[in-house]
C-alpha cells in the first residue's frame, strides 16, 4: 500500500506532466495558426483581392497583368463573357476558326468599318490542350493577348444609367433655357439609352439592340425622358418638320448597357445618315491612352463621318482631367465631342457633376428638368444626362442653320461665348455657361 507521501509526490508529478503537455499543444497549436495566417495573406498579397466582382475567381496561370493593374481594371464592369478582339484585317476564315477553337469562344459580330471583334466564352472554366485552366474574363482576355494573330483583346465594359438627387431645391428651367426655331437644314439626332415609349415622338427611325429587333421600346424610363426632352426643346417654338430622330436602344430594363450593344448602334446611326449624337449616359474607365479602345474606334468612326457629339461629363463628382477612372465617351480627345457639366440654378457646378478644364467643354443647367417618362409621367430630373440632352438640342438647332454642319463652328461658338463666371474658370473649358442665343449669333464667325 502506498504511503500518503509517496501518493502526493506521484500525483504532483502527473500534475506537473500533463501541464507540460497542455504547454507543448498550445504552443504547437499557436504555431500553425501564425504560419497559416502567413500563408493566406502572402496568397491574397499575389491575387487580385477584388476577384469578387467577376463571375469566377482568375486562378489562370496565363494572366499575367500586375496587381496594380487588375485592381484597376476591377473597379470597371466588365461583361463575365464577352470580349473584343482585333485581327490582322487579312486574317483568313480558317485562320479565325483556329483562334476560335483555341479559345473556346464564338464570334457573335464582326464590324468591318472598324476592323472589331465581339467574342463570347462559350463556358467557364475550359482546359486548353495543355491543361491550363482559363476560369474567367480576365483570364481569357489574358491569353487571347498571347496569341500571334491578335492584335488586341479588351473587355465589354457596361454602364448604367443615373439620375442623381438635385443639390437644390427649386428649379430654373423655363427662365433658362431658351431657344429658337430650327433652320431649314434638315438635321438627324440618334440618341442611344434605353429606348422611347409609345406617343412621346410622333415618328422616328431606330433599332432595339438588346432585344435585337425594330421597336425600341422602353422599359426603364430614362431613354424616354431623355428623347422626349431633346424632342420638346428643338420644338419649343412651333414644330419643325427639318429636325429628324433616331432612337437606338442599348440599355436594358435595368439601365446597364454594354459596348456591345452602343459600338454597332454608333456604326449603323452614322450609316443611316445621323448629324448628331447623343450620349445621355458614360462609362467608366482607366484614364490612359485611348487610340485603341473598342468605342475609341467608333467615335474616330463618327468623327470621320462628320457627325458631332454630345456625351454628358458624368455624375461622379469626380475630375476628368486628373482621375485614375474616368468618364467615356465625353473624355476621348476627338475633336466632334462636346462634353457637358451640369449646374444648379446658383450657377455653381452641380454637387454630383464630373469637371475637367480640358476633359469638359460646356457647363449648363442640370438639376431639376422637368421631363416626360413613362406613361406619360411627368417628373423633375437632375444629372449631365440632362444638361446634355439641353446641349443637344442647342446643337441640332445650330446645325440646321448651316448649309453644311460644320462640328468646329459649332463646338467654337458654344464655348467662345459662354458667360464667364470665376467658379467655372477652372472646372471646364468654356470657363462659364452656355449662352445659346450668343453662340447661334456667332456660329459663322467664330475662331477656335
Amino acid at each position: 500500500m502506498i504511503d500518503p507521501k509517496t501518493f502526493l509526490m506521484i500525483f504532483s508529478m502527473k500534475r506537473y506532466f500533463y501541464l507540460l503537455i497542455l504547454i507543448i499543444l498550445s504552443c504547437a497549436i499557436s504555431c500553425s495558426s501564425d504560419l497559416d495566417e502567413d500563408v493566406l495573406l502572402q496568397e491574397y498579397s499575389h491575387s487580385d483581392s477584388r476577384d469578387h466582382v467577376n463571375e469566377f475567381n482568375d486562378d489562370d496561370d496565363e494572366d499575367n497583368d500586375d496587381d496594380e493593374e487588375d485592381d484597376e481594371e476591377d473597379d470597371r464592369n466588365k461583361h463575365p463573357s464577352l470580349y473584343f478582339v482585333k485581327l490582322d484585317p487579312n486574317v483568313s476564315e480558317d485562320d479565325v476558326e483556329d483562334l476560335l477553337d483555341d479559345l473556346n469562344a464564338e464570334e457573335i459580330w464582326y464590324r468591318e468599318e472598324i476592323n472589331l471583334r465581339l467574342w463570347n466564352t462559350t463556358v467557364f472554366p475550359y482546359a486548353d490542350a495543355s491543361g491550363s485552366q482559363t476560369t474567367n474574363i480576365d483570364g481569357q482576355i489574358a491569353r487571347a493577348r498571347t496569341r500571334a494573330r491578335v492584335s488586341g483583346a479588351t473587355p465589354n465594359l457596361g454602364g448604367v444609367v443615373s439620375n442623381p438627387l438635385s443639390s437644390q431645391g427649386i428649379g430654373c428651367f423655363a427662365e433658362t433655357i431658351v431657344l429658337s426655331h430650327p433652320g431649314e437644314a434638315e438635321i438627324m439626332i440618334s440618341i442611344f439609352d434605353t429606348g422611347i415609349d409609345d406617343g412621346l415622338i410622333p415618328e422616328f427611325s431606330g433599332y432595339d439592340y438588346v432585344e435585337d429587333d425594330e421597336e425600341p421600346n422602353d422599359r426603364n424610363g430614362h431613354g424616354s425622358q431623355v428623347a422626349a426632352l431633346v424632342y420638346s426643346l428643338v420644338n419649343q417654338n412651333g414644330v419643325s418638320d427639318n429636325i429628324k430622330f433616331d432612337i437606338r436602344r442599348t440599355h436594358d430594363a435595368q439601365g446597364l448597357g454594354y459596348l456591345s450593344n452602343v459600338i454597332p448602334a454608333i456604326l449603323d446611326a452614322v450609316q443611316a445618315g445621323a448629324d448628331v449624337l447623343n450620349f445621355s449616359f458614360n462609362y467608366q474607365d482607366l484614364n490612359e491612352d485611348t487610340a485603341d479602345r473598342p468605342m475609341r474606334l467608333a467615335i474616330d468612326y463618327a468623327e470621320q463621318n462628320g457627325v458631332l457629339i454630345l456625351a454628358s461629363a458624368g455624375n461622379t463628382s469626380g475630375d476628368n482631367d486628373r482621375d485614375t477612372i474616368i468618364s467615356f465617351p465625353a473624355s476621348y480627345p476627338n475633336a466632334n465631342i462636346i462634353s457637358n457639366a451640369a449646374l444648379n440654378c446658383g450657377q455653381l457646378i452641380s454637387d454630383f457633376s464630373s469637371y475637367g478644364s480640358n476633359t469638359v467643354d460646356l457647363a449648363l443647367l442640370g438639376e431639376n428638368i422637368p421631363v416626360i417618362g413613362l406613361d406619360g409621367r411627368d417628373a423633375l430630373q437632375s444629372g449631365t444626362s440632362f444638361s446634355t440632352a439641353c446641349i443637344t438640342a442647342m446643337a441640332a438647332i445650330m446645325a440646321s442653320h448651316q448649309e453644311n454642319t460644320d462640328i468646329a463652328d459649332i463646338k467654337c461658338a458654344l464655348i467662345n461665348t459662354s458667360q464667364y463666371t470665376t467658379e467655372l474658370k477652372d472646372l471646364v473649358s468654356s470657363q462659364g455657361i452656355v449662352d445659346f442665343q450668343a453662340a447661334l449669333a456667332n456660329l459663322n464667325n467664330c475662331s477656335p
